[in-house]
């Protein structure tokens, strides 16, 4: 064999090992971009969604077809409700179940997909959405996640993180503070 043969031949063996060694250097990697791509997944589902997800009807709930609205207040009969309602999906899988008190929405008020992924959560008080506000994909990623104030928008607790969300718009509101402009209001 001539030294120009045994060459090639070392060449040949050389981009053979070569070629075996990047493809386990890319297999191993793909395996750790996998593993990655699961945890930053499981990062983004947060304990509320597993806490809704997770969440038994008790089983002195009433369904809201046994009940009536009357003048925007739930009804149990004669008495104004208190407790539980819920509501399922023609399959049976729950689509919502809220708090009630006095016949108005009063603590938690929940929304699941057809699958049973939660879609939404928030607080209520005197039925007016109060507190907490949480909204998300059926994959579990949040939508929203703000604060209600008796009806009116309070905070945003996502705008820190996800810089999407933020707005180029100017301000259209007044703010507080001196308001006397000379006009007669």
């Amino acid at each position: 064999m001539s030294s120009i043969d045994k060459s090639i031949v070392g060449l040949e063996n050389m981009l053979t090992t070569d070629s075996t060694r990047l493809r386990a250097a890319l297999v191993a990697l793909l395996f750790v971009f996998t593993l990655l791509a699961q945890d930053l997944y499981a990062q983004r589902m947060s304990e509320d969604f597993a806490w809704v997800k997770a969440w038994k009807l008790p089983e002195n709930a009433t369904p809201l077809s046994d009940l009536e609205i009357r003048d925007d207040l739930l009804y149990d009969g004669e008495e104004l409700f208190d407790g539980i309602a819920y509501q399922r999906y023609p399959e049976g899988t729950l689509l919502r179940a809220s708090q009630y008190k006095g016949g108005k929405q009063n603590g938690l008020g929940m929304l699941w997909y057809p699958d049973g992924s939660p879609q939404m959560s928030a607080s209520y008080r005197d039925g007016a959405l109060h507190g907490r506000f949480l909204g998300w994909y059926q994959n579990g990623r949040t939508i929203y996640d703000m604060i209600i104030n008796r009806g009116t928008y309070a905070a945003d607790n996502l705008a820190d993180e996800d810089q999407s969300r933020l707005r180029d718009e100017q301000e259209t509101t007044e703010r507080e503070g001196n308001t006397d402009d000379g006009t007669r209001e």
